[in-house]
């Protein structure tokens, strides 16, 4: 989906807030739309994974968050204008 409109037309899920504590890790806006509390939800930690968008296309990623103790992201290498260009 290259266009917002349509883009917003399948999203059931909102578009939520900007997310500018960790604009650092993206490129481009991502934003924020917590679906549940992470304190009654249930989740594996620890386990590393990678998501990203298409160039053309808008991307709407679920998280399910976990409460621990002791834990903490992992935030990955960025991923470069010229792999991201790649992309198709």
């Amino acid at each position: 989906m290259n266009q917002k409109e349509e883009f917003d037309k399948e999203n059931v899920f909102g578009l939520g807030k900007e997310n500018v504590d960790f604009a650092k890790y993206f490129i481009g806006k991502s934003y924020l739309n917590p679906l549940t509390n992470p304190k009654e939800t249930v989740f594996l930690a620890n386990v590393k994974h990678w998501h990203g968008a298409k160039k053309d296309s808008y991307f709407s990623h679920i998280v399910i968050e976990v409460p621990g103790e002791n834990t903490s992201n992992e935030w990955c290498e960025p991923v470069t204008d010229e792999e991201y260009d790649k992309l198709n």
